[in-house]
């Protein structure tokens, strides 16, 4: 490169310098103020997420407690239910409240079904 052009090109970057220097300036506090917007932007997101996920650690707690509460009610009715479909139990009760006693064989009457068209 000639002496010539690198005048010219020093006194191009010497009559460009001060709008280098005030975009320079201006990035800089920009991207210092860019910065704590997203700081602040980002300590905001997190205290929310950990708000809402206190919040559904909370609601799951409670459906574990109900699901707890559920299953001792269905094994208490379970049990109940057994004790009241004993056999010995439902025979005793029909005895006692209808009246109704075994049956001999020579008191069964036994109904067959018919056949249509040999009726």
């Amino acid at each position: 490169m000639s002496p010539a052009k690198i005048k010219e090109k020093v006194r191009e970057t010497n009559s460009l310098w001060p709008v280098y220097s005030l975009m320079a300036t201006v990035l800089r506090r920009f991207g210092v103020i860019l910065l704590g917007v997203l700081v602040v932007i980002s300590g905001v997101v997190i205290a929310h997420q950990t708000h809402q996920m206190r919040q559904t650690t909370i609601a799951l707690k409670q459906l574990e407690d109900e699901q707890t509460a559920l299953e001792l009610q269905w094994q208490k009715l379970s049990l109940e239910q057994s004790s009241l479909a004993e056999h010995s139990r439902v025979e005793s009760l029909a005895e006692k409240r209808l009246q109704m006693k075994q049956l001999d064989s020579r008191d069964e009457v036994l109904i067959t079904p018919s056949v249509r068209g040999r009726e």
